[in-house]
């Protein structure tokens, strides 16, 4: 019995750094960087199971944070669009090979990998969901088959302002500790694998440990949704995306609460660091190189800002096609009169009505109100009936009006008009057997970075229609509408997400100033500049900077814009009052043959044209994208 060996037990793994894509440098380090590591093992017990063959741990950390619009592609565009761009996912690609082989062998290959899953179980609770799949440790078996994680189950409620928890393992058992402001949040840890539980009354925690784990190592995770992809093959694949919005269950009346959901939604993303873990089966006398992709993909968007009332109502043109803009979208043509906010069925002229729809919205400037004017069917059949009927004054429209642009801004998906891009860092690692030891050294590594990305989705492909606006139904609760807004919004992110968890050769195009979807997006953010912000410059100088001419300028200045928020909302609602113009025109022709009492609607007066408004925005986007670069690249060799 002295002579039996007695199993050692499980080491922590010593770690090397084989390879990374942060050199130190003179500035800052760059946003995102991959690093890999890498372990031998030497267990006589571990690596007997492979006779043939050698086992070799490896670890890659990802550093991710949000990324920044580069002043380098235009100084203009970066001063507004700034920092804090949010990550939206991260997609890891590794392939393993011989390093005399370029391909179409199964071996090397990746053994086994973790993590292996993360994602959102519903509890059956509204507002309290778990996250399954949080990995804090990690023990890898004697047959060298099998990662087995110490996992961590969150379960969590928005209500709650604090959670924490806390897994500290003991011998056989894992100790949990957990907290939260909120009785319904709650930490669980659970132990996958790592001490299996046997039906006998006597047993040794410790003998076991040593018989079922060779090594141990810690893992650093980041809260979000995880697949992987390809174990037992050359090659595997991470993906990640941020967590998905969850219902509240405190208070879901209160606007107040799932607005603020959904803005701090806008400024969250996939931020801190992840690592992965995989063992490979390599060959003996075989020399290897493992090939690692990172791509960040980023949405840039126009966050709506802070809800203010401040705008007091002027008459200027500007506001006026806002107002029609809120009407038309609130309450659109062929709407029934009894389905308005407000009734004006007793303030109808002409008739008779059997089913009033609102046919156009009036403005009467001279008397400052709203007029809607109806068509319905007559009360003999073939006859069509018109007629008009006060809707409301506008100050309480314009009051209307700021309150639905809020709503609508919050309430829209940053993917419905946001602008996706991305970058692509690659880490090539190769490792040759020491000629005496036999055992694997770094022989080189080479990284490089590709230029900033657009990634060219159709929103076709991944927006699933719908109501966008929070508007949609003004009898339906908050309640509703937040549900309906929070659904629409997960359903859209889990959609992207396949698309680019699984399109490893998406349609890539370089990332310009110029680009029409940067532009609006630029454009956005212009038009909700507040008076006091110090970039909203006056008129000259924003057309100076724009390089817009004298006769667009005098067009913008005749349309009501004297600020550079007020150019951008000029150029933004130009289209709308075009149509809104036509269809007056329209209403206006068949009122006179109808010979209808009653004022006729007004046009609004406004000089910017649509095409003068396309000419325009060429003419802004040459400007902001004057400055360009191909992106920055580093090649380093060891």
């Amino acid at each position: 019995m002295a002579d039996e060996d007695v199993p050692l037990p499980p080491i922590e793994i010593p770690w090397k750094l084989a390879s990374t894509t942060q050199p130190l440098s003179a500035g800052e380090p760059a946003e995102t960087a991959l690093s890999l590591f890498f372990f031998e093992p030497d267990d006589a017990v571990l690596t007997g199971k492979f006779p043939d063959e050698k086992l070799v741990f490896i670890k890659l950390t990802a550093s991710v944070s949000p990324a920044s619009f580069p002043a380098a592609l235009s100084r203009v565009a970066a001063s507004f669009l700034g920092e804090g761009i949010p990550c939206m996912h991260l997609l890891l690609d590794l392939k393993v090979r011989a390093a005399d082989s370029a391909g179409g062998t199964i071996r090397p290959y990746f053994h086994a990998a973790a993590p292996l899953s993360r994602r959102m179980v519903q509890t059956g609770v509204v507002g309290v969901d778990s996250y399954e799949g949080e990995a804090d440790g990690l023990a890898i078996g004697k047959s060298g088959a099998q990662m087995n994680e110490t996992l961590r189950s969150h379960s969590n409620t928005n209500s709650a302002s604090a959670s924490a928890g806390l897994s500290i393992p003991v011998l056989s058992s894992v100790l949990s500790l957990g907290g939260s402001v909120r009785s319904t949040s709650t930490d669980v840890t659970s132990d996958r694998a790592v001490s299996q539980s046997v039906d006998s009354m006597a047993r040794n925690a410790s003998e076991e440990r040593r018989e079922l784990v060779s090594h141990t190592t810690r893992v650093e995770n980041i809260i979000s949704l995880l697949r992987t992809k390809y174990v037992g093959t050359p090659h595997l694949s991470f993906s990640l995306s941020p967590q998905p919005l969850q219902q509240l269950s405190v208070d879901p009346a209160d606007p107040n609460l799932w607005f603020q959901q959904l803005l701090a939604r806008r400024s969250t993303g996939i931020e801190g660091i992840q690592e992965f873990t995989a063992v490979i089966v390599v060959p003996k006398d075989t020399n290897f190189c493992i090939n690692a992709r990172l791509r960040r993909v980023c949405l840039l968007d126009s966050p709506p800002g802070p809800f203010s009332l401040s705008e007091r109502f002027n008459g200027g043109l500007l506001q006026f096609a806002r107002m029609v803009n809120y009407l038309n979208d609130a309450f659109p043509v062929g709407t029934p009169l009894e389905e308005l906010d407000i009734d004006i069925l007793g303030g109808l002229s002409g008739g008779p009505f059997r089913r009033p729809v609102v046919e156009l919205w009036g403005l009467r400037l001279g008397e400052r109100l709203v007029i809607a004017s109806v068509a319905s069917p007559g009360a003999q059949a073939g006859v069509e009936a018109r007629g008009q009927a006060n809707y409301k004054h506008f100050l309480e429209v314009w009051l209307d009006t700021v309150r639905d642009e809020y709503e609508r801004e919050v309430a829209r998906s940053p993917l419905e008009r946001g602008v996706l891009f991305g970058e692509n860092r690659f880490l090539d690692t190769c490792f040759s057997a020491d000629a005496e030891s036999g055992a694997f050294t770094v022989a080189n590594s080479t990284a490089t970075v590709s230029p900033l990305f657009r990634v060219a989705l159709d929103p076709g492909l991944f927006d699933i229609g719908g109501i966008k606006t929070a508007t949609a139904a003004f009898n339906a609760s908050t309640r509703s509408r937040a549900m309906e807004t929070i659904t629409r919004w997960n359903a859209i992110e889990q959609r992207l997400t396949t698309l680019l968890a699984n399109g490893a050769a998406l349609q890539q195009t370089p990332l310009t100033a110029s680009d029409p979807k940067v532009l609006g997006v630029l454009l956005d953010t212009w038009r909700k500049l507040p008076p006091d912000d110090p970039r909203n410059v006056g008129f000259e100088q924003a057309a100076s900077l724009l390089k817009i001419s004298q006769a667009q300028r005098s067009a913008l200045k005749a349309s009501g814009a004297t600020t550079l928020s007020g150019i951008a909302a000029a150029l933004r609602l130009a289209p709308d009052v075009a149509l809104h113009n036509a269809e007056v025109q329209r209403v206006r022709k068949l009122q006179r043959d109808s010979k209808l009492k009653g004022a006729l609607p007004e046009p609004i007066e406004f000089a910017v044209t649509s095409k003068d408004g396309a000419a325009i925005l060429a003419s802004i986007g040459s400007a902001v994208g004057a400055a360009s670069t191909d992106g920055v690249k580093y090649t380093r060799r060891r």
